[in-house]
């Protein structure tokens, strides 16, 4: 059998995301972004570029003539863009305009990287080999936000076996579906409105 580090190493994930800062950013205060994202448990914090100043930078559609620092970080608590813009602007005393987050494998992300120069006419090719084919249940939707809540309660079921605590398992009557109503709204007392059984004010 098992034990429970094993089980937990086997589980660990890591979860891969781009920070863009538009604006100049100092050493200091790369050093204390890679220092509040050793919250979620941070493996890999690189810088990958610096996009020269723009008129209209790319992600930044209400900056104007700013340069974009992009960085790649890797971390294994789960968390989502949203979350991870909200902390760091807080945190860094930054604008929620001057700064996205993103995963690699976005679509937008992809539309951005660099591709080799074409010979022909697209049109050319009847079976469009060049179009990448996308899931769309990958980024969002039932499907993907089903998951990732399943994720959160394993990990959260992880540390509370790891702390001792005890996990009622779904068959428990008490947490199943044949545990009985708190209130009983069949009962023959609960079948009429409180409004309706309140005295009629106009009668005093």
């Amino acid at each position: 059998m098992k034990s429970f580090q094993e089980y937990l190493a086997e589980s660990k994930k890591s979860y891969t995301f781009r920070v863009k800062v538009a604006g100049d950013v100092t050493a200091e205060q790369e050093k204390t972004m890679e220092t509040l994202l050793s919250k979620y448990d941070l493996s890999s914090f690189k810088k990958t570029g610096k996009t020269p100043i723009q008129s209209l930078p790319l992600d930044f559609p209400k900056l104007k003539n700013k340069e974009v620092n992009m960085y790649e970080v890797t971390v294994a608590y789960p968390t989502t863009q949203y979350e991870l813009t909200e902390y760091l602007a807080s945190e860094m005393a930054l604008t929620k305009d001057c700064i996205v987050v993103r995963r690699p494998n976005e679509p937008y992300e992809e539309y951005q990287q660099p591709v080799e120069e074409r010979s022909t006419a697209l049109l050319t090719d009847s079976e469009y080999k060049e179009v990448e084919k996308i899931n769309g249940e990958d980024f969002y939707g039932d499907k993907y936000n089903s998951g990732f809540v399943k994720e959160l309660n394993d990990i959260l079921k992880l540390q509370r076996k790891e702390r001792g605590e005890v996990i009622p398992e779904a068959s428990d009557k008490t947490i199943g579906t044949d545990a009985k109503a708190k209130f009983n709204t069949d009962a023959a007392g609960n079948t009429k409105s409180p409004i309706v059984q309140a005295p009629d004010p106009r009668k005093n």
